[in-house]
């Protein structure tokens, strides 16, 4: 089974509609702090921008981005995907653009937005650099990754059975090493690329003791730990945050 073809017919479609909104306090700040990490380093200001977020799913990310004031487009292979994240900006009352179109063919000129981003879209591809190649040629003065990153602590989670190597839609899980993707967004002129890894772990349906969290002195306290664990460990996380930004003309 094909990727799209999962997100067409197979996943849970009330859940990718709602998520992260009805997962509780404590999923919704792993996402948000993965956002928040990732938009920090680009360190642009996105009111009045255009954005075009790749492989959108169901619109989370497009979301969070519309709700920053920028002006959002998402797009996915998925037509399934596509249609749920018109119905979430429906439900949840923000404005964006939604379209059929595969990543490794933008339909769009170069340089057409001013910012592209991704969110755990590249690591279902086969090439997910011919992706960031065709993030780059699109964008104007931005662009931001949000993936899983190669790391050692995965290696052994995916040994022990706690992460995945291959998806439930039969894709390989391809995890990024930052170098690499900056090499490329290099040779497309792009210029600095600051990149952070996190450590961090949640299932894509949140584990049922996430809810003992949404109290206020439980989730207080694993925003210390986290931080404190992140402040130690944080350089060998298993989440990569990069952005790259270049002077536009």
């Amino acid at each position: 089974m094909g990727q799209a073809q999962y997100y067409d017919e197979e996943c849970d479609q009330e859940f990718e509609i709602s998520r992260p909104h009805a997962c509780g306090r404590l999923y919704q700040y792993l996402i948000r702090q993965k956002f928040w990490t990732g938009l920090e380093l680009l360190g642009l200001d996105l009111t009045g921008k255009t954005v075009l977020e790749v492989c959108c799913g169901s619109g989370m990310m497009t979301e969070h981005l519309a709700r920053l004031g920028s002006r959002v487009t998402g797009t996915d292979l998925s037509p399934g995907a596509i249609q749920r994240a018109g119905e979430r900006a429906r439900r949840y009352a923000f404005k964006a653009e939604f379209l059929v179109a595969d990543v490794g063919r933008l339909p769009f000129p170069d340089r057409s937005f001013d910012v592209v981003a991704v969110h755990d879209g590249l690591h279902h591809l086969e090439d997910p650099f011919a992706a960031v190649a065709e993030m780059a040629r699109v964008a104007r003065h931005g662009v931001l990754i949000l993936e899983p990153a190669r790391a050692a602590l995965t290696r052994l989670a995916v040994r022990l059975g706690i992460a995945e190597e291959v998806e439930e839609a039969g894709n390989y899980v391809y995890r990024l090493a930052p170098h690499e993707i900056a090499s490329g967004l290099r040779r497309s002129g792009f210029e600095p690329v600051v990149w952070r890894r996190m450590l961090m772990y949640y299932q894509h349906e949140p584990f049922k003791w996430f809810r003992w969290f949404d109290g206020t002195a439980l989730f207080f306290l694993f925003r210390a730990v986290f931080w404190s664990v992140n402040l130690a460990l944080g350089r060998w996380g298993n989440k990569l945050a990069l952005a790259a930004t270049r002077e536009t003309a």
